[in-house]
């Protein structure tokens, strides 16, 4: 199987790294300035796993050839420019792992909607250099068609991330996976932006809990007015939250920090905070900002999310 990854960053060094090592013909897409690194001292991760593997790095789209699957991890940000720079490649079919949900009409716009397979993932890493990364969290990842059951070609690139060591599911609604981690995304993103603080610590402490239920529940009704059918996953859990009792979905976010604490898992950081303390533009405008626009599109009032988009919105500017 030859798999292209295309951007060098936290998660596609992480995923590309594994999969590597697990035997699959890697090829990463990079930035000019990324490659002579990768190609000289190919991928290496530590945290959850330590992994070096080497790749076949490229930064000519023309020189790649044919690869049965492409996965997308830059930034949202960077897509347009991405898929631009990867267009002429042969792709049998393409996925992307990126937050969001915009990301499948991206893929399809360059290689055709009967390419695009639907994805969503919750593995944590952090970027620590051209193909360098801190793997913080080994989450799940669940792949569909936008259509359908699992096929075969589902079922093979899931396959390959099991064998890889990186937990996978096929799933046979990749949209509703894709709005159900959005749910999770949002509050996770805008409260670790607004405090600055670890992801298990924004779970761990009640009163941020709270806000965590109460913004899960607005994009909850976002996506029930969008004809979602939001599920319960590893790692995301959007209908529990929007469901149980308010006290007891606040139980249920303050048991999952408590869990992180104790699994050790405390240096794990949403990236929409890790490109703020950055100073770099973030996803807010895939994220949140998309909640927001598409509630407002439905009709639904989403009070929170919109104070949270407009206060990070602010936070860019000052970079």
């Amino acid at each position: 199987m030859r798999i292209l990854i295309v951007g060098a960053g936290s998660l596609g060094t992480v995923v590309g790294a594994a999969l590597a090592a697990s035997g699959q013909d890697v090829v990463v897409y990079c930035r000019p300035h990324q490659r002579a690194a990768l190609q000289r001292e190919g991928l290496q991760v530590r945290g959850v796993r330590e992994l070096q593997a080497s790749v076949h790095a490229s930064c000519v789209a023309d020189e790649i050839g044919p690869v049965d699957y492409l996965l997308l991890t830059v930034k949202t940000r960077d897509t347009r420019a991405a898929l631009d720079a990867v267009r002429a490649v042969p792709v049998g079919a393409a996925a992307s792992l990126q937050n969001g949900l915009d990301k499948d009409e991206q893929l399809a716009a360059v290689f055709g909607a009967e390419r695009v397979l639907g994805a969503a993932t919750i593995l944590g890493a952090t970027a620590e250099g051209p193909g360098r990364a801190l793997w913080t969290l080994a989450g799940r990842t669940y792949v569909g068609e936008l259509q359908g059951p699992p096929t075969p070609r589902v079922e093979a690139l899931v396959a390959a991330f099991n064998a890889a060591g990186l937990p996978a599911t096929a799933v046979e609604d990749a949209r509703a996976v894709e709005w159900s981690k959005l749910c999770q995304i949002v509050p996770a993103a805008a409260l670790s932006a607004l405090t600055r603080l670890e992801y298990y610590k924004v779970c761990k402490e009640p009163h941020l809990a709270g806000l965590f239920v109460e913004l899960t529940r607005e994009c909850a009704a976002v996506a029930r007015a969008d004809g979602v059918t939001l599920g319960d996953y590893e790692g995301f859990n959007p209908r529990t939250l929007a469901t149980l009792p308010h006290e007891a979905a606040v139980a249920v976010v303050v048991g999952r920090g408590r869990e992180m604490e104790v699994r050790g898992l405390t240096a794990m950081r949403i990236s929409l905070l890790q490109d703020l303390l950055r100073g770099r533009p973030t996803e807010v405008e895939e994220t949140l900002g998309y909640v927001v626009r598409r509630a407002a599109a439905l009709g639904v009032a989403v009070p929170q999310v919109r104070f949270a988009y407009e206060v990070i919105r602010g936070l860019e500017t000052y970079g």
